[in-house]
């Protein structure tokens, strides 16, 4: 589900809520003023371990945010095992006042660029609206647009093989090209390999952050969110300017990537992998997953190979195979490359069949070490083939577009 904390309920005799709370899905929302409840949502948001579940556990109880708040201290019995610092924090939000609180957090927000979305607000992603939890208050970077279309997340291990990154790269490129939103969570490995090829192929791509706007995490991606933002995708927060991340955040992360997605497709993910919690959101709240296969002894493929083991995600083939599968056209792009020299043409001939290493190459091209190495040299100053580490040469998506075409 999305959101972290305990879902715990408490349960009369018949096995029944003894609240009559039944989830978001029961909450009547539609007639709260978006503009009065504003800094009282956010302030709420604030409060440490009020997750989802327990917020909306307080709109049931008490009809509003505004009307949570002003009952103080006893807003706290509904947020399930509460951190200790939950008391001091709301008793110093209290102390400073709501109304000076919003205003704080609402500049962050601006100065960050972003723009805070309550799920009473029109901007709000559809994907969420009907989720059950669902995050009470975003902070979002980007045009929101990106959510009207339809989303697939591309996610997987940080510690990422050559075989995953060339994967997540074909894989994200082909939706792009074909119209959808590219989502993951700006980590180093797969999901950023996955954003970059979703603004290379000229689409747009949506980052769900563990960390706030003005806070991006891992700082070396920093450009990449720039870019996003840049191309028409975005960033996602459920953390407030100034908050420090923490572990339950990467959590909440990776539900709300599930929650914006029609489909998840993990492409790499060792057996305890985030990218395995985002795949199993993705089946609770319904929605299709599918996993890579791997090598049987690949440490990063085992939990891609666990889950269609066990059922819980379709095998992906082919990046089009996908396209089919979640009903979506494989998009045209046509690519122009120059004419390509006997030994270039016969070497990424072999590179397209199976990616190798120079000395995987030399036997099957007969070429001597130093005409392979001009013709490789040659290849990837066309763009037609990439080195992972320097090691395994492998063709790239304008390569394997032009292959299509021998």
């Amino acid at each position: 589900m999305i959101g972290v904390g305990s879902t715990d309920v408490r349960l009369s005799a018949d096995g029944e809520p003894s609240d009559g709370w039944r989830g978001w899905s029961g909450l009547d929302i539609g007639h709260l003023d978006p503009v009065a409840e504003r800094p009282y949502w956010v302030a709420l948001s604030l409060l440490p371990g009020l997750g989802p579940v327990s917020f909306g556990r307080l709109l049931h109880r008490f009809g509003s945010a505004r009307a949570a708040w002003q009952a103080g201290a006893a807003l706290l019995a509904d947020v399930q095992r509460p951190p200790p610092e939950a008391s001091e924090t709301l008793r110093r939000l209290r102390r400073v006042g709501v109304e000076s609180v919003y205003r704080r957090i609402e500049s962050a927000v601006r100065r960050a660029d972003g723009r805070i979305l309550m799920a009473l607000d029109p901007d709000y992603p559809a994907a969420l609206r009907h989720a059950n939890p669902r995050p009470a208050v975003l902070y979002h970077a980007g045009d929101v647009a990106a959510f009207d279309a339809v989303g697939v997340a591309v996610v997987g291990t940080r510690r990422a093989s050559s075989y995953g990154r060339s994967t997540a790269i074909q894989i994200a490129d082909e939706l792009a090209r074909a119209g959808v939103t590219v989502i993951s969570g700006l980590a180093l490995g797969i999901d950023g390999e996955a954003h970059a090829a979703a603004i290379d192929a000229g689409g747009r791509s949506v980052a769900v952050l563990p960390s706030p706007l003005d806070r991006i995490y891992p700082p070396r991606n920093r450009g990449l969110a720039a870019r996003l933002v840049k191309s028409g995708g975005g960033l996602v927060t459920e953390l407030a300017p100034g908050q420090l991340p923490g572990k339950p955040d990467f959590a909440r992360r990776n539900r709300i990537i599930a929650g914006l997605a029609t489909a998840t497709v993990v492409v790499e993910a060792p057996d305890r992998s985030g990218a395995l919690l985002t795949a199993a959101a993705a089946g609770e709240l319904g929605r299709e997953v599918f996993a890579v296969p791997g090598p049987i002894d690949s440490v990063a493929s085992r939990g891609c190979n666990r889950l269609i083991a066990d059922h819980l995600a379709s095998l992906v083939t082919s990046p089009a195979g996908l396209l089919t599968s979640i009903g979506l056209a494989v998009g045209q792009k046509p690519v122009a490359v120059a004419n390509l020299s006997g030994a270039e043409a016969m070497v990424l001939a072999k590179l397209l069949k199976r990616p190798g290493s120079v000395e995987e190459l030399i036997g099957p091209t007969d070429l001597s070490a130093g005409a392979l190495a001009g013709a490789l040299t040659m290849l990837e100053a066309r763009g037609l083939v990439t080195s992972y580490g320097g090691a395994t040469f492998h063709p790239t998506l304008a390569a394997r577009r032009l292959g299509r075409a021998w």
